[in-house]
């Protein structure tokens, strides 16, 4: 099953793709090439039109496509940075519980109820239950 790089960029109200390895020579001549290209109405649509150009380009069955969205460099660097920010929070989230696990386990090792170390946290007593377990 090939694989195939998909190139999306808004053009107007349809967004207008190509599929720079499926190409071939211009009747033309002169060193020129003819890119698979097409377009969709919306950026979900692009996956489905291109798979089945490329499909019909190829003459194969059930090609993959991985669509890569073209876009300024302050929308790139905006969204690259929000990913970076998500990996990030979830990370601090997850040391967060952990520590949460700890100061549980040590509450309860030094013989306060459920529901002292409850308190003592901040939450609830099912909550420290959780964290126990």
């Amino acid at each position: 099953m090939s694989s195939y790089e998909v190139l999306a960029r808004r053009d107007g109200s349809w967004w207008t793709f190509e599929i720079p390895a499926l190409s071939s020579p211009s009747p033309r001549g002169g060193g020129h090439r003819i890119i698979a290209m097409g377009q969709a109405r919306s950026a979900p649509e692009i996956a489905g039109e291109a798979r089945a150009l490329a499909e019909m380009w190829t003459d194969e069955d059930g090609v993959n496509v991985h669509v890569v969205y073209v876009l300024d460099d302050d929308v790139r660097e905006a969204i690259e940075t929000a990913r970076q920010r998500d990996a990030e929070g979830r990370a601090a989230l997850d040391e967060a519980a952990a520590l949460r696990r700890r100061a549980v386990r040590a509450l309860r090792a030094s013989g306060l109820t459920q529901t002292d170390a409850a308190a003592v946290l901040g939450v609830s007593r099912q909550r420290v239950q959780q964290l126990v377990h």
